[in-house]
């Protein structure tokens, strides 16, 4: 019986072993990505904003009163084109930024459900980060949909709609694509839980 014990008590060990230098590694890399990243998302998103407010309530009013003086365009229409140009490029930076946040929220992810588990996968690591962007990047596109949306009826009155439409679409794929990540860490704890209540079964 002590034969059959030995290697049981050295696989554990060796498992924690991995946890603990693969959860070190992803804390340290979160920890760096949210110094980096947090302040300068937040400013961006800031800076968003007070364009917006700015543009509703200042620029627009004022070029509506004006007379067109570029071959025959509006002034508000021109005044939103620019407006819409500033704050895509803003979003951008931001989607960037949010790309390495959840690089190392998914980290933390599997390292603490690896840790519980008993077991690290880089398999794990990639489909939070799936489940992550998606699911954040859906946010994220919703929300500037609704600053961009007032800006690009003034451009033209179908732009929203059809704006909205590819979002709408490009959105259940994404949804999808994470629900099916996170399905698949489901299904493999599942899995395991219901293969140690077998051992456990046939032990009894």
């Amino acid at each position: 019986m002590a034969k059959k014990e030995e290697p049981k008590a050295e696989v554990p060990m060796k498992d924690q072993e991995k946890i603990e230098v693969f959860g070190a590694k992803m804390y340290v890399e979160s920890a760096k990505a949210l110094r980096e990243v947090g302040a300068r998302v937040a400013l961006s998103v800031g800076a968003a904003i007070i364009i917006w407010v700015f543009g509703q309530l200042v620029f627009i009013p004022i070029s509506k009163g004006m007379e067109p003086i570029f071959e025959g365009y509006p002034m508000d229409m021109i005044i939103s084109f620019i407006i819409v140009v500033a704050l895509a490029i803003i979003i951008f930076t931001v989607f960037l930024d949010i790309r390495k946040l959840t690089s190392g929220i998914a980290g933390v992810l599997a390292y603490e459900f690896g840790k519980a588990s008993g077991e690290v996968r880089v398999e794990s690591l990639r489909h939070y980060r799936i489940a992550l962007d998606g699911i954040i990047y859906v946010i994220v596109i919703s929300l500037a949909y609704l600053l961009f949306a007032p800006y690009l009826g003034e451009i033209h009155a179908a732009i929203p709609a059809v704006v909205l439409i590819l979002i709408v679409v490009w959105a259940v794929f994404a949804l999808w694509r994470s629900c099916r990540a996170i399905a698949t860490e489901i299904s493999r704890y599942t899995t395991k839980w219901a293969e140690e209540l077998e051992k456990r079964t046939k032990k009894s």
